[in-house]
């Protein structure tokens, strides 16, 4: 029987990748292919092998702190709030879930840049795991393309991959160099899962 992962937030589908290789189902939930979270019906599915979640960051990165006090103000930190909570209540499920079975969850993981959504959600607690895709680009079928500096944080309960670094073409992101502007498609390109996490990750949770 083939193992089942749930990854949120999932459009590129580049962090759950090596699953879908390796013959896992997996079940890929963003609004963009068609799946709302807030309306998923998630209910509808017993035991999972694990979960990812590349919550959106607009609202949480710290690159973006001086806008934090008017989006506090105006409700569009509560908006994203939401989606955090409703990640929360499936995380609840399927733990509970797991726990009918005597099992437990094999791994959860929530991504974010350097980020505030922590303190504003603390049954996250502290990150587990800050890396620049650069320390895993070892792992990457094509080095160069993860061979660069992003400061991106984990949440949750994991293994932490082993590192492969490759020290990094550029000290600057290239995905701020290259990818100027606030329009939609900057935004995914600029929040790609590098593919020498990626398999990282794999290799250490599976």
């Amino acid at each position: 029987m083939s193992k089942t992962l749930i990854s949120l937030f999932d459009y590129t589908g580049n962090w759950s990748r090596p699953y879908k290789e390796a013959g896992w189902d997996v079940i890929q939930v963003d609004i963009k292919h068609g799946i709302d979270i807030m309306g998923w019906y998630y209910k509808k599915y017993g035991y999972v092998d694990g979960i990812l979640c590349a919550i959106p960051c607009t609202d949480y990165a710290l690159s973006g702190a001086k806008h934090f006090k008017r989006k506090d103000a105006d409700g569009t930190t509560a908006k994203s709030q939401l989606l955090v909570q409703e990640v929360k209540e499936i995380l609840d499920y399927f733990e509970r879930q797991a726990m009918m079975l005597g099992r437990k969850l094999p791994f959860w993981a929530i991504e974010n840049p350097m980020s505030r959504i922590h303190t504003l959600n603390p049954w996250m607690r502290s990150p587990l795991l800050k890396f620049d895709p650069c320390d895993y680009a070892g792992y990457d079928p094509e080095p160069d393309n993860s061979r660069y500096n992003k400061k991106t944080w984990l949440w949750g309960e994991f293994y932490i991959p082993e590192k492969k670094r490759i020290e990094p073409l550029s000290t600057e992101n290239p995905g701020w160099r290259n990818l100027g502007g606030k329009s939609e498609r900057t935004k995914e390109l600029r929040s790609i899962t590098p593919l020498g996490f990626a398999y990282a990750f794999y290799e250490a949770n599976h």
